[in-house]
């Protein structure tokens, strides 16, 4: 388990440097690592008496995934903002399209 959830932690910081590096490509091979590895820790069992441990990691993770949500809205936003003020100069509306995830 412990071994599944330092995987998760290595392709969560790969993620965020993605984020901040602005990097589509390295976001979406980012983000697929990170989905598996999820899936196998998923599968993880704790060993006993590592339960606190595997609390404080859990945290940990929960912390960075959290970190990296706000970059995703960050860009969201400025990608939004950008697409806007394409609009605006151009002197054409907006079509509304929502940039969610």
């Amino acid at each position: 388990m412990m071994m599944q959830m330092d995987e998760v932690q290595a392709h969560l910081d790969a993620l965020v440097e993605a984020l901040d590096g602005h990097d589509a490509g390295a976001i979406i091979a980012a983000t697929e690592a990170l989905a598996t590895a999820v899936i196998l820790f998923r599968g993880a069992k704790v060993p006993p008496g590592r339960e606190e441990h595997a609390r404080m990691l859990i945290d940990k993770v929960l912390r960075k995934l959290e970190s990296a949500a706000i970059r995703v809205n960050i860009l969201r936003d400025w990608t939004r903002q950008r697409i806007d003020n394409g609009h605006a100069l151009r002197g054409t509306r907006s079509q509304g399209i929502a940039l969610s995830y």
